[in-house]
């Protein structure tokens, strides 16, 4: 596997933005540690010992580790928390900037969350049993995988049970803009017919050095109001009016809490030319 340093990814970034693509996979990803998710994965625990297996793993590993990440190491604030009370399901979506910015979430929403991955995210090893065990729902790269992978997430938002999905497709290191929505998310919306929550991550520097000599930042978790279907449009087009309200949420908190506007480095870049 191709190592990266953090100052690498941060370069591949920055190149991709200037290139208006905004959903390319930068961190590398060491396939021969991946376990493929077909239809025989359990994207809803099954059994008592499965089900005991998990709960202790959960209880005693994941939800500590959590709770240190966000106390600690992140330090993270909540914003716009009333905008997710008296919700019983919903299509969850935030930026995608942290390998571990899923705990961020469910730090505030707690343990009724489902998270949604890549295929490549069902790993061997500590990391991804951690991973199984906080609720993991990886995507399948199978037809008969994806078609277990609807059924359990009809099935969740169905228990009342809140799904995050990361719309903008790629994990993008530390990176503050919010980037365009794939559709997926907002299908599963329509089809349930349960809202969207907008969440999304915004930082403040800290002023201590961290990883690789980068700063440290502190995470900023900020919570949209829900954006509901409309019963008069079709569902194409809820999807894509859900798509559209949900990264305009996400621009309104970018804009705000950074106090500036939002413009992309090859909008920029179009702008020299044309001068």
């Amino acid at each position: 596997m191709i190592q990266m340093s953090r100052a690498q990814v941060v370069a591949q970034i920055n190149e991709c933005e200037k290139r208006g693509e905004f959903d390319k996979h930068i961190d590398p990803v060491d396939y021969s540690m991946v376990i493929p998710v077909d239809e025989n994965y359990h994207f809803i625990k099954k059994g008592f010992i499965e089900k005991t297996k998990y709960f202790f793993e959960n209880t005693f590993i994941v939800r500590p580790y959590t709770f240190y990440l966000n106390k600690i190491k992140f330090k993270t604030r909540i914003n716009g928390k009333v905008n997710i009370r008296g919700i019983k399901a919903a299509v969850v979506t935030c930026n995608h900037v942290n390998k571990f910015d899923c705990l961020v979430v469910k730090g505030a929403i707690g343990q009724k969350l489902y998270v949604t991955a890549a295929p490549f995210n069902n790993m061997k090893g500590f990391l991804g049993e951690m991973m199984r065990a906080g609720k993991m729902i990886p995507l399948s790269e199978s037809f008969s995988g994806m078609k277990k992978f609807n059924q359990a997430i009809d099935t969740l938002l169905n228990k009342n049970k809140f799904v995050l999905f990361y719309p903008e497709q790629a994990m993008w290191w530390y990176y503050k803009k919010p980037r365009p929505n794939k559709n997926g998310a907002f299908h599963y919306a329509v089809k349930n017919n349960v809202p969207v929550i907008p969440s999304f991550i915004t930082f403040v520097e800290t002023g201590k050095t961290g990883e690789e000599g980068f700063s440290q930042k502190q995470f900023i978790l900020n919570f949209g109001k829900p954006i509901y279907i409309k019963p008069e449009l079709t569902a194409r087009e809820n999807i894509e009016y859900l798509k559209n309200a949900n990264f305009q949420a996400w621009k309104e908190i970018y804009e705000t809490f950074y106090s500036k506007k939002l413009e992309y480095a090859f909008e920029k870049l179009k702008k020299k030319t044309t001068i």
